[in-house]
C-alpha cells in the first residue's frame, strides 16, 4: 500500500526541514548548533535514501562531526552571558511563508527542467578507489578550496574562543 522510500523520504525531509528552522528561529545558540547538527544528520539520511552512502558517511563525518561539533565547542568557549540576555520572539510568519514560497518555486522549475537528461539513465558504480581517484585528478582544485576553507574557519573558531588575559 505505502512504498518505504517514499515514506521515509517523507519523515526524513520532515525532521531535516523541522531541524533547520528550530536551528534558525532558536535564540539560544546552543540549541540552534544542536538542531544544526540534527540537520546534517537528516541530509545524510536522504544521501542514504539515493544510495550514495559514501556521501552519506562523507557528510557525517565532515559536517556532524568536524563542523557541528566545532560549532557547539566555540560557542560554549564565547558565550557566557549571552544567553541570559536572549529574548524569545515569535516566529515570523512574512519570513517563513517567502520561504515557503522560494522552496515551492525551486520544486517547480527543478520538476519541469529537463536535468534527467544530462545524466545517464543507469549510474555507473563508483568504488572507493574511483571516488579517491577522481578527488585526486579531476576534483582535486575544489577539494582544495574545501581544505581552504576548513582550515580558515578552524583559525577563526580558535580566535574567537580565545580569551584575553587583560
Amino acid at each position: 500500500m505505502f512504498d518505504e522510500d517514499l515514506v521515509s523520504f517523507i519523515v526524513l525531509s520532515i525532521l531535516t526541514i523541522g531541524a533547520a528552522v528550530i536551528s534558525l528561529e532558536s535564540r539560544q545558540v546552543v540549541y540552534g548548533a544542536v538542531s544544526l547538527a540534527f540537520s546534517f544528520l537528516g541530509v545524510a539520511g536522504l544521501f542514504i535514501l539515493l544510495d550514495a552512502t559514501f556521501v552519506a558517511l562523507f557528510q557525517i563525518i565532515v559536517y556532524v562531526g568536524a563542523i557541528a561539533v566545532l560549532i557547539i565547542f566555540t560557542v560554549m568557549l564565547v558565550t557566557r552571558d549571552v544567553e541570559k540576555e536572549a529574548k524569545r520572539e515569535p516566529i515570523r510568519p512574512l519570513a517563513i511563508s517567502i520561504a515557503v514560497l522560494i522552496a515551492l518555486l525551486v520544486g517547480i522549475v527543478a520538476s519541469l527542467s529537463n536535468l534527467s537528461g544530462i545524466y545517464p539513465t543507469s549510474p555507473a558504480t563508483l568504488g572507493v578507489v574511483d571516488i579517491g581517484n577522481l578527488l585526486t585528478s579531476t576534483y582535486s582544485f575544489p577539494l582544495e578550496i574545501l581544505a581552504l576553507v576548513l582550515g580558515a574557519s578552524i583559525v577563526g573558531a580558535l580566535t574567537l574562543a580565545k580569551t584575553d588575559t587583560e
